[in-house]
């Protein structure tokens, strides 16, 4: 129940967007997109209790 109140506070509404294998502990690293915008907004792993978001920077062109 924690892991997903985490996951509310850093990533809000999201969807999940790809599952792999976690380099650390071997289990389920979800990585998630906007429901919204369809762009990646970060992963998680319950199981490591780790949480990452995503913080595109977008240059402008002069």
């Amino acid at each position: 129940m924690y892991f997903e109140i985490l996951l509310d506070a850093v990533l809000g509404d999201r969807q999940i967007f790809h599952i792999i294998e976690c380099p650390v502990c071997n289990y389920e690293e979800i990585y998630y997109e906007d429901v919204n915008t369809k762009e990646l907004i970060g992963r998680a792993c319950s199981t490591c209790n780790f949480v990452q978001k995503f913080d595109f920077v977008t240059e402008e062109k002069a």
